[in-house]
């Protein structure tokens, strides 16, 4: 074991240069606003699929919303996800998100309000270790609101919620992660979707105004080389390899480490174990100048949250460190975590980046708990490479 994390730290310096040289380069841009209509779809995505670029935007959609600031009688609900939990509902004009559950999920142990704790832990730990890992956002919960209370605030949601879903239901208010603006959905269904499905630019525009289609985060998925995209709505949860990543030229390592440096918070700072959360690009409105300090629709951040904590548990860290380390390691390699994770031999250097990132950040928290002398990180991620290598 001291051989192969001999063999890992020689290389140390090498890969501590490439991020330097990849997280500069992003900050250069960061307060770019970008004329993107006018490039080649892989330069549009390269360039908006950075994170912290400021897109400027007049779409249907920043407008729609700028109305409905003011205008309460257009702050209607559209349902733009759902889950195993139930739906997720965006209220136009709002920056808020609801997750409503479905009926008879909350009997279940990995039920909303199970989410929602576990989501209040995730966010704390988050902004008291923000000095750690400022480039991975988490939505704020706000409310959690109970389906036999609240009949003020039933009376005025349901009857501006979609027909089907008009029943009451356990929901969750929280911070909304704002779709990647139109231009750039156009470039991900040029780029992949239309070769892959034989598409003409007619086919390019029909999915490009279905309704689930408008809804478009991306999943980066730096643990899976390639994969299908769905035909119908490819756009809701879009799918974005490693590969086509690195086509694109899409600046990976930052990626990896500020997902190793998320995970870390997760364990050892929430101490929950992570199961089956995702990592996704959206976007966040920017706050408006002038005299007007709400959120502006019109300029829009793309930037990389974590969410999705319906499937997590918490785990005690008061346990030997056998059982915390089982707890973790077990869920990295279950779900859907290997998709995001970077394999640790089909992608060792994108790899080092993301464990280098998992360490640091976990001992700067360890230190901060008094926890330095329980658990060694270093083991800790030796064990979940020779772990990963009997599951992948």
């Amino acid at each position: 074991m001291a051989q192969r994390r001999e063999g890992k730290s020689s290389d140390e310096s090498a890969t501590s240069e490439a991020l330097s040289i990849a997280q500069s380069a992003r900050i250069s841009q960061r307060f770019l606003a970008t004329n993107l209509g006018l490039m080649e779809d892989m330069a549009i995505l390269k360039r908006s699929l950075s994170l912290n670029t400021v897109i400027s935007t007049t779409s249907s959609f920043s407008i729609r919303f700028q109305n409905a600031r003011s205008q309460t009688h257009l702050q209607m609900l559209n349902q733009i996800g759902a889950g195993l939990q139930g739906s997720v509902f965006e209220q136009v004009g709002k920056p808020l998100a609801m997750k409503k559950e479905t009926p008879g999920n909350e009997t279940r142990r990995s039920n909303l309000y199970h989410e929602y704790t576990l989501h209040c832990d995730v966010w704390a730990t988050s902004q008291k270790y923000h000095f750690i890992n400022s480039e991975v956002h988490i939505p704020k919960p706000v409310k959690f609101i109970s389906r036999d209370e609240n009949s003020a605030f039933w009376d005025e949601i349901l009857p501006k919620t979609p027909q089907v879903y008009r029943v009451r239901g356990d929901l969750v208010m929280m911070e909304r992660i704002l779709p990647l603006p139109k231009v750039v959905r156009k470039a991900l269904i040029s780029q992949f979707c239309a070769p892959e499905h034989n598409l003409d630019s007619t086919g390019v525009e029909a999915l490009l105004k279905q309704h689930a289609n408008k809804h478009c985060l991306a999943r980066v998925y730096l643990g899976k080389a390639n994969g299908t995209i769905h035909r119908n709505t490819p756009l809701r949860n879009f799918p974005l390899y490693l590969e086509p990543m690195e086509q694109i030229g899409i600046e990976t390592l930052p990626l990896a480490n500020a997902m190793g440096k998320s995970y870390a918070t997760l364990h050892w700072g929430a101490a929950i174990n992570g199961d089956d959360v995702e990592f996704v690009l959206g976007t966040s409105a920017t706050e408006a100048q002038g005299g007007d300090h709400g959120p502006d629709f019109k300029h829009r951040a793309v930037q990389m949250y974590l969410l999705d904590f319906g499937q997590c548990e918490a785990v005690d860290l008061t346990q030997d460190p056998d059982v915390v380390y089982q707890a973790f390691k077990g869920a990295m390699v279950t779900g859907d975590n290997q998709r995001f994770i970077p394999h640790y031999s089909k992608s060792p250097a994108l790899f080092k980046i993301f464990r280098q990132g998992y360490i640091e950040a976990g001992n700067v928290i360890l230190s901060d708990k008094r926890l330095s002398n329980k658990f060694n990180l270093e083991d800790f991620m030796q064990e979940y490479e020779e772990y990963a290598e009997d599951f992948l």
